[in-house]
């Protein structure tokens, strides 16, 4: 009875690790970040993310700083420390995995093509 007392608990105790394992992620995320998309066919490109907690759900956009279009997430998904969103574009829909580097750095690619960084943008 105790074997299965402590397993229980071990079980109980990896689970609740998990849950604030993926709360620290998702809040990783939040804010503003200055990204720059690199290698695309018209040059490299500065673009503006922001994500926000929504009913504790990550939600954001993506701002073309050069000509200022908006472009909300359509879909955005949270594994491990990889953020997948995907928004639309005029050129069509645009698929964006986000990684966290270290505390205000990030990573990643779109449309598993051209390879990205961001800096956490620090608001006074």
């Amino acid at each position: 009875m105790k074997k299965v007392s402590f397993v229980f608990s071990f079980v109980l105790l990896l689970f609740f690790a998990h849950e604030v394992q993926a709360q620290k992620n998702e809040t990783y995320f939040v804010g503003k970040w200055d990204l720059l998309i690199k290698g695309l066919p018209e040059g490299d490109k500065e673009a503006l993310l922001t994500f926000e907690l929504k009913d504790g759900k990550l939600s954001g956009s993506i701002t073309d700083k050069t000509d200022q279009k908006d472009m909300p997430f359509t879909e955005v998904s949270l594994k491990d420390s990889v953020v997948t969103v995907k928004f639309d574009h005029s050129s069509g829909q645009v698929d964006m995995n986000l990684l966290k580097k270290d505390a205000d750095n990030l990573t990643g690619q779109i449309n598993s093509q051209f390879n990205l960084t961001g800096i956490r943008r620090k608001e006074n």
